[in-house]
């Protein structure tokens, strides 16, 4: 199983990928962090409309409460974070992969050099 944080969601959405969503898993900031694409894509960017951001997040969502969710402890996730310099957001998804077992898919260069060192590490076009 794979467990993908935001930036491989966001991707894999975006090629159609929809099976690899629904058979992976991911933890609960990921809906948080995909709004945040969805805004950013409209507000800043201005790439997308209005109603193309809500279309978009109401069909991300429901895939990813689809998602098998996988809740790490905060202390373990800090812990990570300081360590190797991570933000809070992308060690939660590394530690959650870490407990679980799972392959880790991310599609940013940094966290998957370093979780590339702990876990089996894939990108979203390996899907």
């Amino acid at each position: 199983m794979n467990l993908l944080d935001a930036s491989a969601i966001f991707n894999l959405f975006q090629s159609g990928k929809y099976s690899a969503l629904t058979n992976g898993a991911t933890n609960p900031l990921a809906k948080y962090e995909i709004g945040n694409i969805l805004w950013k894509s409209h507000k800043i960017r201005n790439r997308i409309s209005k109603e193309e951001a809500m279309e978009s997040g109401t069909v991300l969502f429901e895939l990813i409460d689809s998602m098998e969710q996988i809740v790490s402890p905060p202390a373990s996730v800090l812990s990570l974070s300081l360590e190797e310099g991570l933000t809070f957001y992308d060690s939660s998804y590394l530690v959650s992969a870490i407990e679980s077992g799972y392959d880790f898919v991310t599609d940013d260069l940094k966290l998957h050099k370093i979780a590339s060192l702990k876990v089996t590490t894939r990108k979203s076009l390996d899907l």
